[in-house]
């Protein structure tokens, strides 16, 4: 692959993000054919892009503007933009360099400024049209974001599957105890967070499967590949998101630094729960075109069973809730949307199990995963009669004890360790790891002293 250039799409701003229909950065038709593109304010200044010149190549993007024909407003449209040539920006066109996120791997973002910059007639993607475009064109517009969306999200399972290949390993290193030590694997308090993050990848890895299938089916609409990319992304982000704090722990102090990878690749899934799509935004959305009956999900393939049974209870009372109050109410906006993510995720977490018994995933770990997913809303659960405290502990015990002995194989099965570049994972790593920090010794004349 040659790369000769390289792109960016800028469409959000520093003062609207998730509002970007109401973005304020302008292109104005000339009567010569040509635009004017401007920034009039800081706050239409593109957030968060990296613009800024690297590498000797030059660097385009797709901007999205307010045109304006006259003193009529046509709507957000795409513009092509060349940004720099790799050694400058272009002229009038300024990109001030953001610091780097704390934790996360380095990444050029920048704020870009445009400063009523000339474009050719060509640079609008697609006609001028007669008239406004509406909202709806602008949804279909950008309906490739949801292609992000899936996309970056996809990232949790390798991460996911690093980390836990991590925990694990560390763990059955690390031993305690005296005059007998033990690994601190044997331990149940290691084994749930450790064994759950393991259940999370494969069935993930299922759910990948099936949600790629979904969003490529050539009849599928926008709203259905929106709703498939929405779930598929509140699931694996939710389950990124707390494995990766939840094992950092477990490792103890040694969880706290980068070179063991887990807070690095943690910081990392922070960034991609708002990038392409923010991922609470999107579920409110989806969460409120199910409730209205705009389109729905695909339905369960095993409705007894006690997922499924959850999505259908939280979805009842939701229903009833919005069909009392309506979409528009106060009640509405404190009752539902706090639940809105919630909703998406019993609908996830219904799919996601169903896909690891389509896939055949090892029966002890989907399992686990369901424990996992039942906990996370236990009180239903309860109320609706379906399991006591009692026996979603046994059935956590029954899944650990049921695990322990096929875990090194899961883990091994999951094909990272090349990736798996923490120091904690042997002794000969660690000691290698320690011999090269930069040591600290007394004064020479202490030395000659002694």
């Amino acid at each position: 692959m040659d790369c000769k250039a390289i792109g960016q799409f800028l469409l959000t701003e520093a003062g609207h993000g998730l509002d970007a229909t109401n973005l304020e950065t302008t292109a104005t038709l000339q009567p010569d054919g040509t635009f004017i593109l401007n920034s009039p304010n800081r706050f239409a200044s593109k957030y968060m892009p990296p613009t800024v010149p690297v590498l000797g190549k030059p660097c385009y993007a797709v901007v999205w503007s307010q045109l304006i024909v006259g003193d009529e407003k046509r709507g957000i449209r795409p513009f092509i933009v060349q940004l720099n040539d790799g050694v400058h920006m272009c002229k009038n066109i300024t990109a001030k360099l953001i610091p780097t996120r704390h934790g996360a791997t380095p990444v050029n973002h920048a704020i870009t400024h445009f400063n009523n910059v000339k474009l050719p007639s060509t640079a609008l993607l697609g006609p001028v049209g007669d008239k406004p475009s509406t909202h709806d064109d602008f949804l279909v517009a950008i309906w490739r974001i949801s292609v992000g969306t899936l996309a970056l999200a996809s990232l949790a399972l390798p991460a996911t599957q690093i980390a836990a290949h991590i925990a694990y390993k560390y763990s059955l290193r690390r031993k305690v105890g005296a005059p007998n030590p033990v690994p601190i694997i044997s331990f149940r308090t290691q084994q749930i967070p450790i064994f759950t993050a393991v259940a999370q990848t494969y069935v993930i890895e299922a759910l990948t499967k099936h949600a790629i299938k979904y969003f490529t089916d050539p009849v599928a609409s926008h709203p259905a590949r929106h709703a498939i990319t929405t779930i598929y992304k509140a699931i694996v982000m939710e389950h990124a998101q707390a494995s990766h704090f939840n094992l950092s722990e477990r490792l103890g102090a040694q969880g706290l630094f980068d070179y063991n990878q887990i807070v690095t690749q943690f910081a990392e899934m922070r960034g991609i729960v708002i990038a392409e799509g923010d991922v609470l935004v999107l579920s409110i959305r989806l969460a409120s075109e199910l409730l209205q009956g705009r389109y729905a999900v695909p339905a369960p393939l095993y409705p007894q069973s006690l997922l499924a049974q959850h999505e259908k209870g939280v979805f009842e009372e939701c229903r009833a809730l919005a069909k009392k109050y309506g979409p528009r109410s106060t009640q509405y906006a404190d009752y539902i949307l706090p639940r809105s993510k919630d909703l998406v995720e019993a609908i996830g977490h219904r799919m996601a199990h169903e896909s690891a018994v389509a896939e055949h995933v090892p029966q002890i770990l989907a399992d686990i995963y369901e424990v996992f997913a039942i906990k996370k809303d236990i009180g239903w659960y309860l109320e609706a009669g379906l399991l006591t405290r009692a026996r979603i502990a046994d059935m956590e015990n029954a899944a650990m004890i049921s695990a322990f002995p096929n875990m090194n194989e899961w883990v091994d099965g999951m094909g990272v360790a090349p990736y798996a570049k923490a120091p904690i994972l042997s002794e000969a790593s660690w000691d290698n790891f320690v011999d090269n920090m930069y040591t600290f010794r007394e004064a020479p004349e202490e030395r000659a002293f002694m």
